[in-house]
């Protein structure tokens, strides 16, 4: 089944990408010329970066491994080899976090196209109900030509979310276009949000939902995780605020205290329970999708203590050097892909995109990410026709270990987080208020 919904203009895109490819390179290197002389460079929007020029590159790097992860149909693949023969599906996840990679490649000077390919990437989402539940929630994994479900993929909750908020990141970014507009609102209102809320009285939300568009009995998560993304689009589409999404929202979420939290080396970070420690990712994923997490100062402070308590647990549990640190997800060396945190990382791998995510609440950072470049570092990749650098995961225990594939999904911490630190946390507190930007369109 192909997609004979889709317009003509769209094998034009393969043609348009070329282009880009090469006006990034360019662009780029004019500004590493222009930084060496001047304060900045500009893209159409705005100043490319004032920050060195490893720094651009680790940005265009990351905008531009989306891209090649991407299909002329607007599909997102899950993840990219670092040999280069690209297998897998593409991840409704990914596909999310490609749209917003669109909006940062506008942002930055980076593309030309980014509106035409985000309407192509919603028209596709909207025209593949074959891959969704009666309540409009999609499959995890979707084949990367048809959109039907790849292998045995649930009906994620969390992954429709992510997809959904890129969405409305990416029309709230590249504003003025009606066409977006009315797809992207189409989209939010093809879900049914309040299905994935299992219990407000415990705050449980459905991980998996059925085919009619209900719950999975069993498959669910309590506070706090990344669910909290689910929640909150779940509030905002209670607009009477009398549903149960509103009710779950202010016992569990409204106030960031009333979470349940662990404590490492002194520092108290949220959980969903105590006594145990959550992927750094996780936290990070609340932070730049769900608005509340990124302008509360509560929350805020709690990104704060989960970076200092991830930087503490290399110190004092590795032997790894003082740049090297970063709890994530992606692929193990064990395992075919495990999410590593404070007490769970047997292999001692480091996340670079972990450090980049938490950029906004430690600048310092980036210093570490800018050593992982001087001293050419296992995490210093490259993928054939991605351009710019890319950082990734690497075994402090076996020297010997670097991971062979990258996940799209993991890797937007780094794009997230390098682009708030050069333009500022405006652009990502102005572009996630995904309710005010309903309340302007609808």
């Amino acid at each position: 089944m192909q997609f004979a919904f889709l317009d003509t203009g769209v094998r034009s895109l393969e043609e348009s990408a070329v282009a880009d490819l090469v006006e990034c390179s360019m662009r780029l290197t004019l500004c590493i010329v222009a930084l060496i002389g001047t304060s900045a460079c500009h893209g159409p929007s705005g100043p490319l970066s004032t920050q060195p020029p490893a720094d651009s590159q680790f940005l265009a790097g990351a905008v531009s491994l989306y891209r090649a992860s991407r299909n002329d149909n607007g599909l997102y693949r899950d993840r990219l080899r670092f040999d280069g023969a690209h297998d897998g599906p593409a991840s409704v996840a990914t596909t999310g976090m490609g749209l917003i990679s669109l909006c940062i490649g506008s942002r930055m000077g980076l593309s030309t196209n980014a509106t035409a390919q985000a309407k192509t990437t919603v028209r596709t989402m909207l025209g593949i109900g074959h891959a969704r539940n009666a309540a409009g929630f999609y499959y995890h994994f979707l084949d990367m030509e048809t959109g039907s479900r790849a292998g045995d993929s649930e009906y994620s909750s969390i992954d429709t979310a992510i997809l959904m908020s890129g969405a409305l990141f990416v029309a709230s970014c590249l504003a003025g276009d009606a066409e977006l507009d009315s797809l992207v609102v189409a989209l939010w209102e093809s879900i049914d949000w309040s299905q994935a809320i299992a219990n407000p009285m415990t705050g449980a939300v459905y991980l998996e939902m059925l085919g009619d568009g209900s719950g999975k009995p069993g498959s669910v998560t309590l506070p706090f995780n990344e669910y909290m993304l689910v929640a909150w689009l779940a509030t905002l589409a209670d607009q009477a605020g009398t549903g149960q999404a509103t009710d779950l929202w202010n016992r569990f979420y409204a106030n960031a205290d009333s979470l349940p939290t662990s404590s490492f080396a002194g520092h108290v970070v949220l959980t969903d329970r105590p006594g145990a420690f959550l992927s750094s990712f996780v936290i990070q994923v609340a932070y730049y999708l769900c608005h509340p997490f990124t302008t509360g100062e509560r929350y805020r402070a709690f990104m704060r203590s989960a970076q200092r308590a991830d930087r503490a647990w290399w110190q004092q549990s590795t032997a790894a050097l003082d740049y090297e640190w970063g709890l994530g997800a992606g692929s193990g060396r064990t395992m075919a892909y495990h999410a590593d945190a404070i007490n769970n990382n047997p292999d001692h791998i480091v996340s670079p995109h972990i450090v980049a995510g938490f950029l906004p609440v430690d600048s310092n950072g980036m210093s570490d990410l800018r050593r992982h470049d001087a001293a050419m570092s296992r995490a210093l990749r490259s993928i054939d026709g991605v351009n710019g650098n890319l950082l990734w995961r690497y075994s402090v225990s076996d020297p010997s270990w670097i991971a062979g594939e990258i996940q799209g999904i993991d890797y937007s911490s780094m794009m997230l987080g390098l682009v708030t630190h050069i333009v500022g946390s405006s652009f990502l507190e102005e572009h996630n208020d995904f309710e005010a930007w309903l309340a302007r369109v609808r």
